[in-house]
């Protein structure tokens, strides 16, 4: 149809509605203007690579269908060419696409509803709260592609409305569902109208949908090795419950909970379903939502945007049925005037208060914020070929523009456990990011986890309760082996196992050193990867690599370390070179106590450098000059230039490995402590103090030279990583 005697056709009254529909979307597209969700991201990280060269990947070298609307991340790498923007450029399109879904569904029901019905239709799917917290998602965009192919259906444009499933297929996989309506339609049209001939089937219809979907199906095979996405298996649960429905009538009361008349759309879209059955043009309208419902029940997946086009198709079908119901209590008798008021009346009362909650969900959830924090300053600071590590992909792996895997497994095909422990344990990523979320904190109280990570840095931003503070942890020990190490520090070292489908695990790995006449010098025994694999046998073909820390408190010379780890004993050498040689020693003098210890030296093993909410190692080499009567326990103070205790390590030295009253004359340890950094320690120059005291009584022990503490001549340079410091 050409635009002039579109626009010529228009009465003064679809103006009006016109103008109040666009006015609508465009002043709640304002209000959601900053508006996001965090998986949108993996989609933009689809398309800002495949617009960069980089190849339809997250991560470049990796053929991994992450996304679940290939069609749209296609639509949006060519919006990436105009703007690198997507964020706004995906809330612009949505509204496009939603001013799309409107206008097509008017034009869908023209034949059947009243111009007060149209009214009502457009109005009503102009102010949805489900709508907007779809935006920028491919959502509208897949509603938009619904609408189509039902209209051109409607219109007996029926090739052309396959093509359209076709394109909604490759919108979302889960379009095949209105390909499916289609076709049992057009089937039973072709039963009802004679005996069964196979000759008289859709087969045509079916070649077209088979030609619509095959360019994608075919590349995605050759290119991922797959047609389903790795969300797919990551997220369904194949009818294990009814959490679709659940979810549904959840988001139904959080969405319109406060609009009691939105709940005559309930019995009204049941009438409008029954109505469009009985016009033949618009019986997909009515086979569709059943089948889409009955799927997304079966296959398990929720989240609220896969409500959306079921929304907009029942708020059509609720139309159909108000304006049937109209139309009957005009016919019974009832003052066409009473009635027409009324339903307006109602219809204004709902639309309002769709505006007003529409307006609650107008910000984005406030961890999106601090993700963003995050994967900005990852973005920064960490080496090109880091492996990070994180939950929620979006947001923190597009902004962190790094090699990202996730524990949830939707880029990561061999993430058999969706549980952090298992993904942090088995894929040893050189950064974390962990937030406040329980199954997170989980991971960090973990003994495994906090022997190999520490903090890094940590984000927080105000209002985000339940994510802030996010931290990032940087594992402790490099993967591979070194050929010296400084005495008193410990030994990484690590072996792959390869174990097939139902192999049981190793109980335990075991390390030694050995001196040149062959005794153990030290050792360590551990379960195998500290117990945490979810399950006593691999639940897939599985190469895990397993990493023990070796102590290595002993004298300085030659050693021979043997690891017994799965089925294998790995061996090497390594030279254990004196704790002065280390790189950043700085030697102490006149730091004496009691006659029992004199700190010889200090060395700042990750560097004097630190940010806020990150963590300082600090290494004490003591020369103990005999055993104490009791045991002490040591301090370590962060100080601030006006003598403010910032942050401490107190505690036995090793942790409890060596207490004092363990010590030998002449004897050489190494006492490693890490300072945890608070969230919102400022930016700027600080000091260390230590000292000995006494854990029952508080009393500090003197130092021969005078005074109860020794400032250590360092200084600790803190940054300030971003955001608030505190939620």
């Amino acid at each position: 149809m050409r635009v002039r005697p579109l626009i010529s056709s228009l009465t003064r009254r679809d103006v009006l509605l016109l103008a109040l529909v666009v006015a609508l979307v465009a002043a709640l597209t304002a209000a959601f203007w900053d508006y996001t969700q965090d998986d949108v991201f993996i989609t933009f990280v689809y398309s800002r690579n495949l617009a960069e060269g980089e190849g339809f990947v997250f991560n470049p070298g990796e053929r991994v269908q992450g996304t679940t609307t290939p069609l749209y991340a296609l639509l949006l790498a060519g919006v990436y060419r105009i703007t690198p923007d997507l964020l706004h450029a995906g809330n612009v399109l949505s509204a496009l696409f939603l001013l799309a879904a409107i206008g097509l569904a008017v034009r869908l029901t023209r034949c059947v509803l009243s111009w007060a019905g149209r009214g009502a239709l457009a109005l009503l799917l102009a102010v949805s709260p489900l709508v907007y917290v779809s935006f920028g998602m491919e959502t509208l965009f897949y509603t938009a592609l619904l609408l189509l192919a039902l209209w051109l259906w409607a219109q007996d444009r029926r090739a052309p409305a396959m093509l359209a499933a076709a394109a909604l297929t490759w919108t979302r996989a889960d379009g095949v569902v209105l390909a499916g309506t289609f076709g049992l339609i057009a089937l039973w049209e072709s039963v009802r109208r004679s005996p069964l001939n196979w000759r008289d089937l859709p087969w045509r219809l079916a070649l077209v949908y088979l030609a619509g979907i095959a360019p994608w199906f075919l590349f995605a095979w050759a290119y991922f090795g797959t047609p389903l996405p790795q969300t797919f298996s990551a997220k369904e649960e194949f009818l294990q419950g009814i959490q679709f429905w659940r979810d549904g009538v959840g988001w139904w009361r959080s969405f319109y909970g406060s609009n009691p008349i939105m709940l005559l759309a309930l019995p009204l879209a049941g009438v409008g379903l029954w109505r469009a059955w009985m016009v033949p043009p618009l019986r997909p309208l009515a086979l569709w939502p059943l089948l889409y419902l009955l799927g997304y029940i079966a296959l398990n997946v929720t989240a609220f945007w896969y409500y959306t086009p079921l929304l907009a198709v029942l708020i059509v079908l609720a139309a159909l049925g108000g304006d049937w119901l109209a139309a009957k209590l005009i016919a019974a008798g009832w003052p066409r005037r009473a009635v027409t008021i009324g339903a307006l009346a109602l219809v204004g009362v709902a639309v309002g208060l769709a505006a007003l909650r529409a307006g609650d969900y107008r910000d984005p959830p406030p961890r999106m914020a601090t993700y963003r924090l995050a994967g900005e300053w990852i973005d920064r600071h960490a080496p090109l070929d880091l492996k990070l590590m994180v939950k929620d992909l979006g947001i923190a792996g597009y902004y962190a523009r790094r090699h990202t895997l996730d524990s949830f497994g939707l880029i990561v095909p061999e993430m058999y456990f969706p549980q952090d422990d298992y993904a942090n344990i088995k894929f040893k990523p050189d950064w974390t990011v962990t937030t406040q979320y329980w199954e997170m904190q989980r991971l960090v109280e973990q003994d495994w986890f906090r022997a190999h990570y520490v903090p890094l840095a940590q984000f927080s931003t105000p209002g985000d309760d339940a994510f802030s503070p996010m931290t990032v942890y940087a594992r402790r020990l490099p993967l591979e082996t070194p050929p010296a190490a400084i005495q008193g520090f410990d030994l990484p070292l690590t072996c792959p196992v390869t174990l097939a489908e139902g192999d049981p695990l190793p109980a335990a790995t075991h390390a030694r050193l050995l001196d040149t006449d062959g005794a153990a010098a030290a050792e360590v025994t551990r379960p195998f990867l500290w117990g945490r694999y979810p399950a006593a046998r691999a639940a897939a073909p599985e190469t895990l690599i397993e990493q023990i820390a070796l102590p290595l408190a002993v004298m300085p010379g030659r050693y021979t370390w043997e690891l017994a780890c799965g089925d294998a004993t790995l061996t090497g050498a390594v030279e254990v070179r004196p704790v002065a040689q280390a790189d950043g020693y700085t030697a102490i003098t006149g730091a004496e106590w009691a006659g029992f210890a004199q700190l010889r030296g200090v060395i700042l093993p990750e560097g004097a450098e630190t940010w806020s909410g990150g963590s300082l190692a600090v290494a004490l080499d003591w020369a103990a000059r005999g055993s104490a009567e009791q045991d002490l326990s040591l301090f370590l103070h962060l100080v601030a230039p006006d003598g403010r205790v910032l942050a401490q390590a107190d505690g036995y030295p090793r942790a409890g490995e060596r207490p004092t009253s363990s010590w030998r004359a002449d004897e050489t340890i190494l006492d490693v402590r890490r300072v945890l950094l608070p969230p919102d320690l400022p930016a700027g120059d600080y000091t260390l103090r230590l000292g000995w005291y006494d854990w029952r009584t508080d009393e500090r022990l003197p130092l021969d030279a005078g005074g109860d503490a020794l400032d250590l001549p360092l200084t600790i340079h803190n940054r300030w990583p971003g955001g608030s410091g505190l939620p």
